[in-house]
């Protein structure tokens, strides 16, 4: 048995498909993004272009998931890669022939959310097939890893070229990243002892087996406690910490998108560390104590942002809040990955994915609206939000008992 997930052959293929999957998406926002400024010049087009993205991507992963189960998550997520860089590439040539028209980039871009759907459940529930479950923890941690690496590779990559390039070689790279992505997915080859999942195909039975999906989930302790504080962690800090530490530079430390950036980044580093970190610990016990104390850290963390009055004291805690929010990312994932038997992981990672995507658009909406009100009150809740989900789940028999 392998002592590490990169002597495996299948993980290696899969960490690298979606490390340059990831890399590419993140490219991708950035660019659309700035096409759309710069060819249209307006903000409710952005939106519009983005929530087009959004909402068929939140709607439609419970379905992702389902699929996963039944057919083969290497070649959905193989298959979901393809058409993203099909997609991206006719971006590209739209922009080689000066053809760009927002209608255009808002039906792309619905798309793109669709295949997005099935792109990650899929990619998630085919971790658990390739390694042995005492694996999972090390494994998730350098998915984990390459996921929070990607995050500053690609969009800092994304403005480069474009500012040096323009945008439609920017977005002829960003094809070639995406056709790389699925290459190493599709070179990834079913283990000999999987099993070969369902292929029937009716609506109804599809639904039923969503809905088996989400009873199964609220049967289980463990999996309704990860699931729950992972989605009470992007509710309670993405709005906080994109649009209320840019509203906390602007009123403490000068207004310099500098410092913003810089902000972002260190969360971003803090996160990384956490990943490494988990990497080297090859089980825990006790996952749910750990997931608990660790909510209980970042709303400490979350609310204290609201007090802060010095920028090194900014820097720490958000730093501080990324170190755990990586700890919490791969140990959850691995938690509910053990507890999930085979046939349910694609559901499973549906709902995960779901959990996470679906409340990113009320942490922000949320927390413009409380900001307008109060900046302090803002973090003050949003802390509160994740202590009391300490506090509940805490409760549950399974966070001292589950390993």
């Amino acid at each position: 048995m392998a002592k590490h997930p990169l002597q495996i052959a299948n993980f290696r293929l899969l960490w690298l498909g979606q490390s340059l999957i990831l890399c590419a998406v993140q490219f991708w926002i950035v660019a659309l993004t700035w096409l759309v400024l710069q060819k249209i010049g307006s903000g409710v087009a952005i939106g519009t272009v983005l929530i087009a993205a959004a909402v068929p991507r939140a709607l439609l992963t419970l379905i992702g998931g389902a699929i996963s189960d039944r057919f083969s998550p290497y070649r959905i997520a193989t298959f979901s890669a393809l058409t993203n860089t099909i997609l991206v590439g006719i971006v590209a040539t739209l922009l080689w022939f000066n053809a760009i028209q927002l209608g255009y980039l808002i039906a792309i871009a619905g798309i793109f959310g669709i295949s997005d759907a099935f792109l990650y459940p899929a990619t998630l529930s085919a971790l658990p097939r390739l390694i042995d479950k005492s694996l999972l923890m090390k494994a998730n941690a350098l998915m984990q890893g390459g996921e929070q690496i990607t995050n500053v590779i690609g969009p800092a990559a994304a403005g480069f070229v474009i500012g040096a390039f323009g945008l439609a070689i920017a977005f002829t790279i960003n094809t070639v990243l995406f056709a790389l992505g699925g290459l190493f997915l599709y070179l990834i080859r079913q283990p000999k002892n999987a099993q070969n999942p369902s292929t029937a195909s009716s609506i109804q039975q599809l639904l039923s087996e969503i809905v088996e999906g989400v009873r199964y989930a609220w049967r289980n302790s463990a999996i309704r406690i990860s699931l729950l504080i992972i989605g009470m962690l992007n509710l309670a800090t993405l709005g906080p910490l994109v649009v209320g530490v840019a509203k906390l530079v602007e009123l403490r430390f000068g207004g310099s998108a500098t410092t913003y950036g810089y902000m972002q980044a260190a969360f971003g580093v803090g996160a990384f560390l956490g990943v490494l970190a988990t990497s080297q610990i090859k089980s825990i016990k006790t996952p749910g104590i750990t997931l608990v104390l660790l909510a209980y850290a970042l709303g400490i963390g979350t609310a204290g942002l609201g007090f802060v009055q010095q920028v090194w004291m900014a820097y720490s805690v958000i730093a501080l809040m990324g170190l755990g929010g990586g700890f919490v990312s791969v140990i959850a994932i691995a938690w509910l990955q053990q507890q999930t038997v085979a046939e349910m992981q694609g559901r499973m990672m549906g709902l995960l994915t779901f959990t996470a995507v679906a409340l990113d658009p009320f942490s922000q909406a949320a927390s413009g609206f409380l900001m307008d009100i109060n900046l302090t009150l803002m973090f003050v809740i949003a802390g509160v939000i994740m202590l009391v989900t300490a506090v509940v789940t805490s409760f549950n028999q399974a966070v001292r008992t589950a390993g």
